[in-house]
């Protein structure tokens, strides 16, 4: 395992994104354009009508991923994660009447009524992702 402990906090950031606005891109540009590198999550609820993720599939040491596309009326209960360097990983736990879906959260997914986000800025934080041998995405520091 690896640790890291730094301190800091910036912004907040509160996006209210209306119907038929894309999730994911609307945050990377919002936080594009406050300049904002590295943030976690804090609250993700709305709705959707089209999400797009994806999930693992296999317990192999490289990771087999199945990419999904739901296009019905859901609710968004849940995102979590952390943009580093300027990248979102997010992933998400969202249902509709019948079924719930998680995994990691894919450019297309878009709201249905409304969606509300908000994001802390974290300073100091020096961290990237990049892709291990395994082909997953791990965090290291940015130097």
């Amino acid at each position: 395992m690896l640790s890291y402990c730094k301190e800091g906090t910036g912004r907040l950031v509160i996006l209210c994104m209306k119907r038929g606005e894309l999730l994911l891109e609307s945050i990377r540009n919002e936080l594009a354009k406050h300049g904002i590198k590295d943030a976690v999550i804090l609250s993700a609820i709305g709705s959707l009508s089209k999400a797009v993720l994806h999930r693992v599939t296999t317990m192999d040491i490289k990771a087999v991923d199945e990419f999904i596309t739901i296009e019905k009326p859901m609710e968004l209960s849940s995102l979590q994660g952390f943009v580093l360097d300027g990248h979102p990983h997010f992933h998400m736990v969202i249902s509709d009447l019948e079924k719930t879906y998680t995994g990691h959260l894919e450019d297309g997914t878009t709201v249905l009524y409304l969606a509300e986000i908000s994001l802390l800025e974290l300073k100091n934080t020096n961290l990237k992702r990049v892709t291990n041998a395994a082909g997953l995405a791990e965090i290291i520091p940015r130097n």
